[in-house]
């Protein structure tokens, strides 16, 4: 047998813990990657863990495919994450997140998929593969992460929002400069099915609402 291996870095406007967050947070991933993940669904979830079943399309694949997930934090700077498909190959991930300031991260990920020997020579389309594929979900999360740091030094809660605004009153001076560590949580509150029958894309189509907004008619 032989190792297919990547390595990516790549820094994140915000605390690892946002970052940690986005990965937990399984219900974003038929909408904010709706190009790319058909259904979702969360087999069992405790704690730091979590083992879900997904439907996605991947690149240069003209097909559904449907994989297992299982990953576990392991601690607040390493996360572990195990895919498997109907071919039996399982790739392995490991995340490592270092904090690079109060407003700033590093992500580094390293993916191996072991495989029959004679397939080592695709080694570095392994790597083109994951490296592209990273960075097609990365570039899709990035403003969402960016929004969850920016309100929650405005105050927010889950599911109740900003008091400030919610009681509709001017905000507090300096507010949005607020230091206010964000702690990591998990399980990720649900607000869908997606632990029960699944969480299926919602449509096909979609401008990416507070990503690229439609020119406005003049």
């Amino acid at each position: 047998m032989a190792t297919l291996y990547s390595k990516i870095e790549q820094e994140m406007d915000c605390p690892k813990e946002i970052v940690i967050w986005n990965y937990f947070d399984h219900e974003h991933v038929v909408g904010t990657h709706y190009k790319s993940y058909d259904t979702i669904r969360i087999r069992a979830e405790k704690d730091n863990w979590c083992l879900a079943e997904r439907s996605f399309k991947l690149p240069y694949i003209p097909f559904i495919v449907v994989s297992r997930n299982f990953s576990y934090l392991e601690s607040e700077y390493c996360m572990k994450s195990f895919h498997i498909g109907k071919t039996g190959l399982m790739l392995v991930q490991d995340f490592q997140f270092k904090d690079l300031g109060p407003d700033r991260c590093l992500v580094t990920l390293e993916s191996r998929l072991e495989v029959p020997g004679i397939f080592k020579i695709l080694e570095s389309l392994f790597a083109k593969f994951t490296i592209r594929w990273f960075y097609a979900t990365w570039d899709e999360d990035h403003p969402m992460r960016l929004r969850r740091w920016k309100v929650w030094k405005l105050g927010f809660k889950n599911f109740i929002g900003i008091d400030y605004i919610n009681q509709r009153v001017p905000k507090p001076a300096g507010r949005e400069n607020e230091t206010r560590p964000y702690p990591l949580e998990l399980p990720v509150p649900k607000s869908t099915n997606i632990t029960g029958e699944g969480y299926k894309r919602p449509f096909t189509k979609s401008v990416e609402v507070g990503y690229e907004m439609p020119p406005l008619p003049l």
